[in-house]
């Protein structure tokens, strides 16, 4: 009998000497780190989604496109491709359209045909505001003097997490006034007439 109640009691003094060096819950914290993104760029066809902006123009050219064809003596607004905004940063921007006439120098004398450039909304998750009236310069007769070069803000973001925007792009000439104006020909040793619409994304 005695033997039974100091086993018992050794049992008794072990459970009560687990439980005292016990704890209670513990816990596993998990951290994760998320870079921001921003691509941007011009396209040739529309993105309807932020998927396909992403992956249209993430790669190496990052954007960059050459529309061939603009007819210099056209009436109307001529297609001229897309501008695409992707971003997941939470700083708060704005993206600056900087355009230039479109141009040739032939020797001392070089020659400027101005066009409006029109540009609205065309797919977006509505957190980027279109800014701005939409068009940027004027359609105006070609010259030989320099009328420089325009800005105008286009896109304006707002909020954060994932914010994406395209903008459906045309361009405007003076064409009737440009067949008065008398632009010269142009030819494989000439060169083509060239301008250039440049995206700038801001922080702010």
């Amino acid at each position: 009998m005695k033997k039974i109640i100091s086993i018992l009691i050794i049992t008794l003094l072990a459970i009560t000497l687990f439980a005292a060096t016990g704890q209670g819950d513990t816990t596993l914290t998990l951290n994760a780190a998320q870079a921001g993104k921003l691509y941007h760029g011009f396209t040739e066809a529309d993105n309807t989604t932020a998927n396909d902006v992403r992956d249209e123009i993430s790669g190496a050219l990052e954007g960059d496109y050459t529309v061939s064809g603009i007819n210099l003596e056209g009436t109307g607004a001529q297609s001229i491709g897309y501008y695409n905004l992707y971003t997941t940063g939470n700083t708060q921007m704005d993206v600056t359209f900087t355009v230039t006439p479109l141009s040739l120098t032939l020797g001392a004398t070089t020659y400027y045909v101005p066009y409006a450039l029109g540009y609205t909304s065309s797919s977006g998750n509505s957190t980027i505001t279109v800014a701005g009236s939409g068009t940027i310069g004027s359609a105006t007769v070609a010259t030989t003097t320099d009328p420089g070069s325009i800005s105008g803000v286009v896109l304006q973001t707002t909020g954060n997490g994932l914010r994406w925007q395209t903008l459906a792009l045309e361009a405007t000439v003076a064409g009737a006034l440009n067949q008065t104006f008398g632009l010269p020909e142009t030819t494989a040793g000439t060169g083509q007439f060239e301008g250039t619409i440049v995206a700038l994304v801001e922080a702010l």
